[in-house]
């Protein structure tokens, strides 16, 4: 079995603060680099010990540098750097997607970090009239290949939009929010055990997860931040603006119209 793992900082084992705090420069970045990379060997020692023959895992946070390569379980292969799509590498030859280090969605009432592709440039993401984050956003560019997710770890709330989307999936709760800036943590070394052991499971149950398919023709609807990035985005083909700050598309493919809007 072929597993991509996708990954992102703000759901990791202890990462807390704000964004100041665990960014590039911040206290904070050092440490959660570190603990981001346990999160991910853990992930990538269940999906052998489950069985998996290739593992490839996509540095997903800001300019994708959060990974320690030189701590990173050497049986793997990291994507880093600059990327060209939200799951750069993922493609129809792999069977399994995990996700480690996910958070909720913009808005989530009793989340952490909560926000949607971008805390500054983005307010609310829609597919097909309903509100999605990142990991139905995941979801659906790996349905695209007939990938489906089998886990995902990461803050408590992010835990709970998951299966409310995906069913019967693997998670890992691996903190919970006090406020949207702080969390109650396992520490790490639990924290890892649990994730090794739901990502063993996940890939032995490979078979039993069904690839995310939304309705055809699919609508995608951003509502951004700033009106100048809606006017901007709004001259793309096949952008259409429904008000100052929000510009929908439609399509067959979450490939073209995520390209169109976010891209």
């Amino acid at each position: 079995m072929k597993v991509f793992i996708m990954t992102d900082l703000e759901g990791a084992t202890g990462v807390a603060g704000d964004w100041s705090d665990f960014n590039p420069g911040g206290r904070e970045h050092d440490s959660a680099r570190r603990l981001l990379t346990g999160d991910v060997n853990a992930a990538i020692q269940g999906a052998y010990d489950g069985g998996a023959s290739e593992v490839v895992v996509l540095d997903g946070h800001g300019a994708a540098f959060s990974i320690l390569l030189e701590a990173f379980d050497s049986r793997a292969q990291l994507i880093r750097g600059r990327r060209a799509t939200e799951l750069e590498g993922l493609d129809a030859s792999f069977n399994l997607m995990l996700c480690v280090g996910a958070h909720s969605m913009a808005g989530t009432p009793d989340g952490l970090l909560t926000h949607t592709l971008s805390h500054t440039e983005i307010d609310n993401i829609w597919l097909n009239s309903k509100p999605i984050g990142e990991i139905g956003l995941w979801a659906a560019l790996a349905g695209h290949y007939n990938v489906p997710i089998g886990l995902v770890t990461g803050e408590a709330s992010a835990i709970r939009e998951a299966k409310a989307l995906l069913g019967n999936i693997e998670t890992v709760a691996v903190k919970e929010a006090t406020s949207r800036f702080a969390a109650k943590c396992l520490h790490p070394q639990v924290s890892w055990s649990m994730i090794r052991l739901a990502a063993e499971r996940a890939v032995k149950r490979g078979n039993e997860f069904k690839p995310l398919k939304p309705d055809v023709p699919m609508e995608l609807k951003v509502q951004y931040h700033n009106s100048d990035r809606a006017e901007s985005v709004s001259k793309r083909r096949g952008a259409v603006r429904i008000d100052g700050r929000t510009v929908l598309c439609r399509g067959n493919s979450i490939l073209e119209i995520y390209d169109v809007l976010l891209g």
